[in-house]
Parts: structure tokens; C-alpha cells; sequence
């Protein structure tokens, strides 16, 4: 099984936080990404509520396609998810991939394009993402080998609270950006 422990919270103070990054981590890489979310027409995973526990999207990278599935687990008694499990391939010729989506009934329900970049600071990886229409957002994800998922999500939390991120654990974004979209063009 492949979890997946991060935290994500939306930042108005962009470059201080990318400062302080950069005194601590190394930039990895610095990306476009464009993200295709997928639903199939039986099952819409962006109807579940407070928010969606499955995504299937193909995010185009500058050096590579991939598909990738996630879904969400550990549920909480609230109802809510601290965890992911999360499975992808890359694909070669994404037109002919999104031909048999078509064919299969699932739909292209929204595009995110954002500007990414990774940093490594120590055993947590971080994106620091200016999404298309959203803003900016700063993800922690636990790279290193931890006890468990609980030790995991601390060392995430403790990373950001570090940045000066107050409060992190009410601040944390638990949407996707796809479902951050979706919402925001409700109001």
C-alpha cells in the first residue's frame, strides 16, 4: 500500500514563506502542471461531502504524463480522512488514454493548471504551488521514515508551525484543488 501523509494550507505571504523554505530546503524542481480530473457518469467523486475521497486525474509534468488514481482512508469517526492511498503509472500517449475514458463513460469534470515548486527539507517535501484562479498554497508531505501516519502528519504540522504557519491543524485544507474550484465558482 502507498500512503500518502500531507498537510495543505492556503498563504497570503507567498514569498516569506518561499524565503524561509529556501533557507532550509533545496529546490528540487520548479514545474507547470496541468492536472485532468476524471469522473466516471455512474459515480461523480465530486458530489461526496464535506468533500470528495477519490480522484482520478492525468497530470501533465514538462518531462512526463501520469495517471494516477487516489483515495482516501482512515476515516475518522467525524467522517473525515487523514490519509491517502495513492497509485500511478505513467502513461505514453495521453490523447489515446483520454480516448478510452471516453469510450468507458468517464468525463473530464475540471482542469487545474498550476505553477509548482518542490523543495526537499530534510524528510519533508515540499510544494509550494501558485494554482490558476486560486492562489497560493504551501504542502507539506512526509518523506521520511516514520513510525506511523500519526508521527507523519506531526512532522508535517511541526514543519509548517515552524514556517510561522499558526494554527495549522484548523488552517488545513483537506479539499483538492479541483473540489477548491468547484466550490468557488458556486459563490
Amino acid at each position: 500500500m502507498n500512503i500518502e501523509v500531507e498537510i495543505k494550507v492556503k498563504i497570503d505571504n507567498f514569498e516569506e514563506i518561499k524565503e524561509k523554505v529556501s533557507k532550509i530546503g533545496k529546490l528540487i524542481k520548479s514545474i507547470k502542471q496541468i492536472d485532468d480530473y476524471y469522473v466516471p457518469e455512474h459515480r461523480d467523486f465530486f458530489a461526496r461531502k464535506p468533500h470528495p475521497v477519490e480522484w482520478l486525474r492525468i497530470r501533465t509534468n514538462p518531462d512526463k504524463v501520469v495517471w494516477e488514481y487516489t483515495k482516501s482512508i482512515n476515516q475518522r469517526e467525524d467522517g473525515d480522512y487523514d490519509y491517502a492511498e495513492e497509485y500511478e503509472t505513467e502513461i505514453s500517449n495521453k490523447s489515446e488514454l483520454e480516448k478510452i475514458l471516453g469510450f468507458l463513460d468517464f468525463k473530464k469534470s475540471v482542469t487545474i493548471e498550476k505553477y509548482r515548486e518542490y523543495w526537499m527539507c530534510d524528510d519533508i517535501e515540499v510544494a509550494l504551488d501558485n494554482v490558476t484562479g486560486l492562489g497560493y498554497f504551501i504542502e507539506a508531505e512526509a518523506k521520511g521514515d516514520f513510525k506511523d501516519e500519526k508521527e507523519a502528519k506531526k512532522a508535517c504540522i511541526d514543519f509548517l508551525e515552524g514556517l510561522g504557519i499558526k494554527d495549522v491543524e484548523n488552517k488545513q485544507i483537506k479539499m483538492g484543488y479541483p473540489q477548491i474550484y468547484l466550490e468557488s465558482k458556486k459563490n
